[in-house]
This record gives C-alpha cells, structure tokens and sequence, in this order.
C-alpha cells in the first residue's frame, strides 16, 4: 500500500499569500523551515506543546511539511525504508499534520500541538511525471520534541473542517476575508486536506484527473492555496486561510488502506463558492 501522495502543481508560477499575524495572546511558538530542492533546513528539537510551523518553500517546484511521531524505538532510517517499499504501518507511526503545500516562493502555516518524542518531517510530494515522493530524493529530517513545554496555545478556529471515509463535513460556510480552520479526523484512515483554488472553467475533479491520472504534466487546472497535511484519527490541527471571491476546492489524496488507490478517486473532493 502507498502511503500518502499529496497533489503537485508544478510549473504553476503562482504564489500563496503569507498567513497574517494572529492575536499576540494565541500564539503558539513558531518553527521556520525552510523547503530546498530537495531538503529541509530549520531546527532540530523543538519544545512540545502548541507549535506552528511556517514552511518557507525556497525550491522551484511544490513542497510540503508532513510530520510523523515515530513509536519509542523507531528512527528515521526505518520510516525511509518504509517509504521505499510501503505497507501495513502496523501502528508505529502518527500522522500529526503539517502545511500543505506550498508554491514556490510561499510561505504557509499549520499549527499542531505536540507531544515529547522521536519525529520525522518529510515531503511526501512527487515530481511532475513522478510517483515516487521527494522524500526518496533526501527530502526527510529527523526532529526531536523536548519535555520542555511552550507557553503558547492553538489560534482559535471560526470554522471547523472535519474529515471522515470519504468526505468534508463543515461548521458553516466559507466567506471571504481571513479564516483559522480546526481539522478535526473522525476516520479510521489519516486524511489530508488541500485547497485548490480552481481555474475559470475547472472543476475539482479536473484536478484530481490530472494528478492521479496525468501524474500533473501540462498546465495545471487549479493552484494550491493552502490546507493541512494527514492527520490521523482523533487528531485536531489548525490552518489559516485568506479567501479572495472563486470557486475553490478540497482534495484528499491520500491512499486508501483497502486498495491504495487515492482518496480522491473514491470521492472525497469538494468544491465550493466564495463570494
């Protein structure tokens, strides 16, 4: 079984607005990494507790960030060598989440809270005409999350995003203007959330055609504004979104534990209008 494949919109020369300030008294510590061709650069160890990571994607093709909590004995070697020839996880990692994804020359945001422990950040994106993730071309890092704790706490979210087999489910309508979602997995399966802001014309099931079947060569139907790496079920993470008027989308792609076909091939998309 492949584990998760998130969408590339290469050769997209568009660009993802920077997440604004949120209320000083929310705020979380912030963890900067920056996303090279193909590495991660930023810290090591981080405090445990509410943490915002801000991916700075200085590469000219899409990165993302997602973070995994390796089980007590694990190492980053042997996620590498399950990612190489994925299977069953039988239980000893989590997906925790992360930003997801980033243009070229964006800078987005993803606020997860963390417990002590072994962590691996890894870009499980493909090249265009690729299916193997950037994590085999050495874009993976460990990190360790220490006992000390930040003082900081989650943004507050005014929308709630769950996920579920194989749907999105929200609180209430997305307006335009600034937004802190709340992902919330009711499933059994890790789902990713990835919001696509569709070309005049294009629907969201373009844009899963041409990532799951194109392998996303030619010009891409839609761009990536934002959206939250896989969590796994019971897990909540925050993102911030600034919507301008459109259709937009929601996309999961992340492969099914049943066939390993994409999410989005077994329905789980979701357009929607800002007005």
């Amino acid at each position: 079984m492949r584990f998760l494949v998130p969408v590339l919109f290469a050769g997209s020369a568009l660009s993802a607005g920077s997440p604004p300030a949120r209320p000083s008294p929310y705020a979380p510590q912030v963890v900067v990494v920056h996303a090279k061709d193909f590495a991660f650069v930023g810290p090591k160890s981080v405090k445990s507790g509410a943490t915002t990571f801000r991916l700075v994607n200085d590469g000219k093709t899409l990165h993302h960030l997602a973070l995994f909590r390796l089980q007590k004995g694990k190492t980053m070697a042997d996620f590498v060598a399950f990612m190489k020839k994925p299977g069953p996880p039988f239980g000893w990692f989590t997906e925790v989440g992360g930003p997801n994804p980033a243009v070229p020359g964006a800078s987005i945001e993803a606020t997860m809270t963390l417990t002590p422990g072994d962590y691996v950040i890894a870009c499980l994106v493909p090249s265009a005409g690729e299916t193997a993730p950037h994590l085999i071309k050495g874009m993976v890092a460990p990190l360790t999350v220490t006992t000390q704790k930040s003082e900081g706490v989650a943004p507050p979210a005014d929308i709630v995003l769950k996920t579920s087999d194989y749907k999105f489910s929200l609180s209430k309508p997305i307006t335009k203007g600034h937004h802190v979602f709340e992902v919330q997995n009711d499933a059994p399966q890790a789902h990713e959330v990835i919001v696509v802001q569709l070309g005049p014309g294009k629907k969201v099931a373009d844009v899963a055609r041409w990532v799951d079947v194109d392998l996303m060569k030619g010009p891409p139907p839609g761009r990536p504004v934002g959206g939250m790496a896989a969590i796994a079920k019971g897990q909540t993470a925050t993102f911030p979104m600034d919507f301008t008027p459109g259709n937009y989308g929601f996309i999961c792609f992340a492969p099914d534990a049943k066939d390993g076909k994409s999410h989005s091939v077994h329905g789980m998309l979701q357009e929607f209008v800002v007005q």
